[in-house]
């Protein structure tokens, strides 16, 4: 079987992002990159050195499952790009699909979601080396760890793109497009179900702490697994949507120039919205959502203190 240029580029890509994902679980026991982890979930590590090592081995540990995960999701990839399945022909020739990518980062966020996932199930290596000192009661639940931007959003942007999917199913147009849709949906609605149902198994298992300074650091680390898994169905379900946004242009364009145009503008407007939404959402800070919901403390000293406050200036330097 001969390839074409788009799948060679996207095989190309693949093996790229399998690279980097062998290359991760290196990077992640670096200082510079255990101190990246700790300003995105607002925690300190206050120069502990001891510290700095059980956070290590516990990122080390997440990127190794994660990189493995990662890995088979490349893997099964492959085959969807050779089928070709993500190349479109015209009389121009043989281009990548529109919606090609993300599929592919589809496929690969569903790997290490999984992965990432399992490296939360045994007892992190510091409880298992001195044993557990604490517990919580009671347990916290998947709405104390994601933010309802993206764990709701996840929800609402697969349920619009079933939607979109059964208005395509209903329009006079190729039967392939239809399929393509309806598969989009099914798949975007099987991966929300799993994700709902292994979060809800996960956050139920029991959380052992050698000090109260380490939950909280499981509850970064928990936090970042559970908002790994919502951006599987997040993404499919943007699939879903753009699958039926190309469907619904084509119909579109069977009807005249009119009917063209309010199909640009209404896929102009949906881009845009997803846009803004995404924005909006990394604005918030959703890893550190977690500790406004179970650390509030904490939380509050994270934030800058606010305009007109009664916190005690800085002293003057003398001499000024």
């Amino acid at each position: 079987m001969s390839l074409e240029w788009p799948e060679w580029f996207m095989l190309g890509w693949l093996a790229l992002m399998a690279l980097i994902s062998v290359l991760t679980p290196a990077w992640m026991p670096r200082p510079r990159s255990i101190g990246r982890f700790a300003r995105s979930v607002g925690l300190p590590l206050d120069g502990d050195v001891e510290l700095e090592q059980a956070v290590g081995e516990r990122l080390r540990l997440r990127a190794r499952w994660g990189s493995l995960g990662s890995l088979v999701g490349i893997a099964a990839g492959v085959p969807i790009v050779l089928s070709g399945a993500l190349t479109t022909h015209d009389e121009w020739g043989t281009n990548i699909a529109p919606f090609a990518w993300v599929v592919l980062l589809g496929v690969l966020l569903t790997g290490r979601g999984i992965g990432v996932a399992i490296s939360i199930l045994p007892a992190p290596p510091e409880v298992r080396r001195s044993g557990p000192r604490l517990a919580r009661l009671p347990r916290p639940t998947v709405a104390d760890y994601v933010a309802p931007i993206e764990r709701v959003g996840a929800r609402i942007l697969v349920a619009v793109g079933a939607l979109m999917a059964v208005a395509v199913g209903v329009m006079p147009i190729a039967v392939e497009s239809r399929i393509l849709t309806g598969a989009a949906a099914l798949v975007a609605i099987a991966a929300l179900i799993a994700v709902e149902w292994v979060s809800s198994a996960l956050v139920a298992r029991a959380q052992p702490a050698v000090s109260e300074q380490m939950l909280r650091w499981d509850d970064a680390l928990r936090a970042q697994t559970f908002r790994d898994l919502v951006s599987v169905p997040l993404m499919f379900g943007g699939l879903t949507v753009v699958v039926s946004l190309s469907a619904a242009v084509s119909w579109a364009n069977m009807l005249g120039d009119p009917a063209m145009t309010a199909a640009n503008v209404t896929t102009n407007l949906t881009l845009l919205g997803l846009i803004v939404v995404l924005a909006f959402s990394i604005a918030l800070k959703p890893a550190r959502y977690y500790l406004q919901r179970l650390w509030p403390t904490q939380f509050a000293e994270t934030q800058p203190p606010a305009y007109g406050s009664a916190a005690p200036a800085p002293p003057t330097p003398e001499g000024a």
